[in-house]
């Protein structure tokens, strides 16, 4: 997937904190989760939550919306009143459960705020698998049915399919939900494998239950210096997630565009600066119409992977 670096610097005058003491937002705003807590959205969200309330002058709620595959709480965004007090923040958990009509609508139905983030994930494995490298862990694959756990529908399962795809392996899947219930089913061994952030693995890595096969980044990991990429491996590819923030589709641009500036002021606050390096994650800024353009790009991706695959949520 294309990567583009926020480089920090001085912001224009214009984007200022006192710039942004206008009458938007006059009351506390609402950030809707659509995923448990504990997850990668949701660490996104908590990052943001204290910096943006000091840009902003008001109170940020974070509210985990848990249910039907991440379309309760994005319908609970969608017919929210369109006066950017209602935000959205989800990876590409929206586009995959379009493309699957887990929800009858899509990225169309909102206004596409800011992506802020990028975050390369890893596929893990049960420490006694006797698959512990990329290469063994695909032959494996190619030889017999290996459950994969996912959340039909979401991000976890397209990154299976995105591998498939590249790699001529197919995967059983097992509808083990997110990232934090996926985690605990391989370390118990009812699924053989999950894609998983580095942060959501590590703590059973770290006890000894889980190994990290690969991470599909670009390089190695300056923190995990140990963990070797998928290409040095022999697979040239690369699966991240991107973390973007979404508003009513009414909303006026004015506000959008301000909520947008307020997540770039904070991006360089020094507790989400400490959150990134500490998560593994990419700064990573787009608005406006290169942000419209990456979303269109993936969305239209996600939707030939799944036809290639004749997948859907059922």
């Amino acid at each position: 997937m294309k990567r583009r670096d926020f480089v920090a610097g001085t912001l224009a005058a214009s984007l200022a904190v006192p710039a942004l003491a206008q009458a938007y937002p006059d009351k506390p705003v609402r950030i809707v989760v659509p995923n448990p807590p504990g997850g990668s959205a949701d660490y996104i969200a908590r990052f943001f939550q204290t910096p943006l309330q000091r840009v902003l002058g008001q109170p940020l709620a974070v509210s985990n919306v848990v249910g039907g595959g991440t379309s309760i709480g994005n319908r609970q965004v969608r017919d929210a009143a369109p006066d950017g007090h209602t935000v959205l923040a989800i990876h590409q958990a929206l586009l995959t459960a379009a493309t699957l009509k887990v929800m009858d609508f899509g990225p169309e139905a909102f206004a596409q705020v800011a992506q802020v983030a990028t975050e390369y994930v890893t596929v893990v494995v049960n420490s006694k698998a006797p698959y512990q490298t990329l290469p063994a862990f695909l032959a494996a694959a190619k030889a017999g049915d290996l459950k994969a756990g996912v959340q039909i529908g979401a991000i976890n399962h397209f990154l299976f399919l995105s591998l498939g795809d590249a790699t001529g392996t197919k995967f059983r899947y097992v509808n083990t939900g997110g990232g934090g219930p996926t985690r605990t089913a391989l370390a118990g061994g009812h699924v053989d494998c999950a894609f998983l952030t580095v942060n959501e693995a590590k703590p059973l890595v770290d006890s000894g239950d889980l190994k990290i096969v690969a991470i599909f980044a670009p390089q190695r990991l300056a923190s995990w210096p140990n963990l070797a990429t998928a290409r040095e491996q022999g697979t040239d590819l690369l699966l991240n997630l991107n973390y973007w923030w979404w508003m009513p589709k009414a909303t006026p641009r004015a506000r959008v565009d301000r909520f947008a500036d307020a997540l770039r002021i904070a991006m360089n606050d020094p507790e989400v600066v400490q959150k990134y390096a500490e998560f593994n994650m990419s700064a990573v800024f787009l608005k406006g119409a290169e942000l419209e353009a990456e979303i269109a790009r993936q969305y239209e991706a996600m939707k030939k992977l799944a036809e290639r695959n004749n997948v859907t949520a059922t």
